[in-house]
């Protein structure tokens, strides 16, 4: 008896001691592992994935979507990889780990790596004037006569405007090197070197080719080489065609490219209920290869582990891309700052994002047909990477989870003020457009006022664009003022530049459409005064009718334009539809001219009639407001794009 109860009480002290432990011992393990800069546990961040995948509406929809894969890193070791939708909707093909994605702008990255390895073996100045390392004459538009260094090229400040026309090759046949198709495209320096944050393919893609000048290799060559074979990079390519790794082209030729589009209307729910909701279709675009003639901007394609590899080694303490650990840590340092304060808004080439307990580096990418995103954290080592082959799939949707939310209580403090934006008030617009030729007048049509935003300060001429008490959107604002006077705010490698009388300059713009439209009315009414022989002509009535015609036209070139831009099918017009636009607009500009001076002449001719002096200063007002614009607006100038 006693035994039975020696034996029972020693099972019973056991279970409550085990009970007892168990919270304490499961407490312990949660304090060492690891946390996410956001503060969610590793463990947390993984099962609220997987809860989410294995929700009945993704596992029904994800057969009908769009690839999206997404994965989470920790120094070496990866933590979690997500693959969702379809890389083919129409044969139902899963996106998995061979899967291969165009990694559009973070091809700029590798630019910048190899720049950095360059100096580091000091082969390269960041400072020197870049056409020390470029052909005589290379330059054929810079309009300032300022050095310009590849620490500017590096934070898109070297003074381009975007590029006018298209750089893609249907025919790798057609294809130039990249040395020709620079010159081809070269677009307009409308802004002082060193001064303007102006995003530039154009200009990464000069880098590009300093890269190759400076190694005296084939730029893919040199990509392979340094960065590839170094990471064991197997699975990525970088030649404009793909050429340089067969499997690579073979797998990407598998992947289809969508776009999305929502609409109203009813669908089956995850009971089997038909209700009215909002309709996801996903429309085919084909495979979207395009043959890139400025490739090291944006041709680099692989798969979502090798991008991994690539991000991994950027927070690795062993530096398995440089020499030297100072050279990792200064591409990390920052290249340029907000104000003068030590928050960095570009560094080197990679975007910098400011969350509450982290500060995180990286890019994102978009092509025809892909986008993709590589955000990661030097210091906890923390990192996320993510492909899509649909443009409207952003593939960042782990980053929140990651690293957070930019909360102004918790990154400035809890007496914040707000910022006073009433000294900056006017428009502005954005610096990536085309500020000079025949697109000239799109930067007007995209200007936008500052009057209406909400901010809070965060140091002299930083503030934060405000959303609410507890949130902010995770770009920080800086305020600058150039030496032609004119501000700006600028974000990363962005910048919103003031446009100076922006109002009349508007009003010119759109005083050229009405005289576009109303001439075409005024047209339509000759033909039936014509017809009723009640016309009665003005003074060089031939040449007035003329302009009347020529102001439809060059309304209509202008809207050619637009629309090309807005299609998306290409990188912009091709040279040859440049030349037509502009030759015709020069033809019109000419047929107004005249028509402006007939209309000037029949102004001041004697013994008119009333109604003939109002139809003659109407005429006489279109055509000069035509003129002014055309000439204001370079419509007509296709060689200066």
């Amino acid at each position: 008896m006693k035994g039975f109860l020696r034996s029972t009480a020693a099972f019973i002290a056991a279970a409550v001691l085990t009970v007892c432990t168990q919270p304490f011992s499961a407490f312990a393990e949660n304090e060492d592992e690891p946390k996410c800069p956001s503060g969610i546990t590793v463990s947390k961040l993984i099962s609220s994935q997987k809860k989410l995948n294995a929700h009945p509406t993704n596992i029904k929809n994800s057969k009908t979507d769009s690839a999206h894969v997404e994965l989470v890193f920790h120094g070496d070791e990866i933590l979690y990889t997500r693959y969702y939708g379809c890389t083919n909707i129409e044969e139902h093909t899963p996106a998995d780990e061979n899967s291969v994605f165009e990694w559009g702008s973070i091809s700029k990255t590798f630019t910048w790596v190899s720049i950095m390895q360059l100096w580091e073996q000091e082969k390269i100045d960041l400072e020197a004037d870049i056409r020390t390392y470029l052909p005589d004459d290379f330059f054929r538009r810079l309009k300032y006569d300022d050095p310009i260094t590849l620490m500017d090229i590096m934070n898109h400040k070297g003074g381009w405007c975007e590029k006018f026309y298209d750089s893609t090759s249907e025919d790798m046949a057609e294809m130039p090197s990249l040395e020709e198709a620079l010159k081809n495209v070269e677009p307009a320096q409308t802004y002082r070197p060193g001064e303007v944050a102006s995003y530039s393919n154009w200009a990464a893609s000069l880098a590009g080719l300093i890269v190759q000048r400076v190694s005296g290799m084939d730029y893919v060559d040199y990509i392979h080489k340094n960065i590839f074979e170094p990471l064991g990079m197997e699975h990525t390519a970088v030649a404009p065609n793909l050429t340089d790794n067969p499997w690579v082209r073979e797998q990407r030729l598998k992947t289809i490219c969508y776009d999305l589009s929502t609409h109203g209307g009813y669908k089956e729910n995850e009971d089997g209920v038909i209700e009215e909701g909002i309709i996801e279709e996903f429309k085919s675009k084909g495979t979207c290869l395009f043959n890139d003639q400025l490739y090291p901007c944006g041709s680099i394609t692989g798969t979502i582990g090798d991008l991994a590899t690539f991000a991994q080694a950027l927070v690795n303490d062993d530096h398995p891309l440089f020499k030297n650990a100072k050279t990792q840590e200064k591409l990390f340092s920052g290249s340029s700052f907000y104000g003068n304060t030590d928050i960095p808004s570009f560094s080197y080439g990679f975007d910098v994002h400011e969350y509450n307990n982290v500060r995180s580096f990286g890019h994102t990418g978009g092509t025809f047909g892909c986008v993709s995103n590589m955000e990661f954290d030097p210091v906890s080592k923390f990192g996320v990477v993510g492909l899509s082959n649909c443009r409207d799939d952003f593939p960042n949707y782990l980053c929140s989870f990651v690293f957070g939310s930019l909360k102004t209580k918790n990154y400035i403090g809890e007496n914040f003020e707000k910022a006073d934006l009433t000294p900056y008030s006017g428009y502005y617009s954005d610096t990536r457009t085309h500020a000079a030729g025949m697109g000239r007048f799109i930067l007007y049509m995209d200007a936008f006022s500052i009057d209406n935003i909400d901010a809070v300060k965060v140091a002299d001429d930083v503030f934060l664009e405000y959303h609410s008490e507890d949130y902010y959107d995770d770009a920080i604002y800086g305020i600058v003022e150039h030496s032609d006077g004119r501000r700006g705010f600028f974000n990363s490698c962005s910048e919103y530049l003031e446009i100076k009388h922006y109002i009349p300059k508007l009003c010119l713009l759109a005083g050229f459409m009405l005289c576009g439209v109303a001439s075409l009315f005024i047209l339509l009414a000759k033909r039936k005064l014509n017809k009723a022989h009640k016309a009665a002509p003005l003074s060089f009535a031939h040449i007035i009718t003329a302009g009347q015609f020529a102001k439809i036209v060059s309304l209509a070139a202008m809207i050619s334009i637009v629309v090309v831009r807005i299609q998306g099918d290409n990188d912009g017009l091709t040279k040859t539809q440049g030349m037509v636009i502009g030759i015709t607009q020069l033809l019109c500009l000419g047929v107004c001219v005249l028509a402006l001076l007939a209309a000037a002449y029949s102004l001041i001719a004697k013994k008119k009639l009333p109604y003939k002096k109002i139809r003659s200063i109407s005429c006489f007002a279109g055509n000069l407001i035509t003129v002014s614009a055309m000439i204001f607006f370079e419509m007509y100038n296709f060689w200066g794009c």
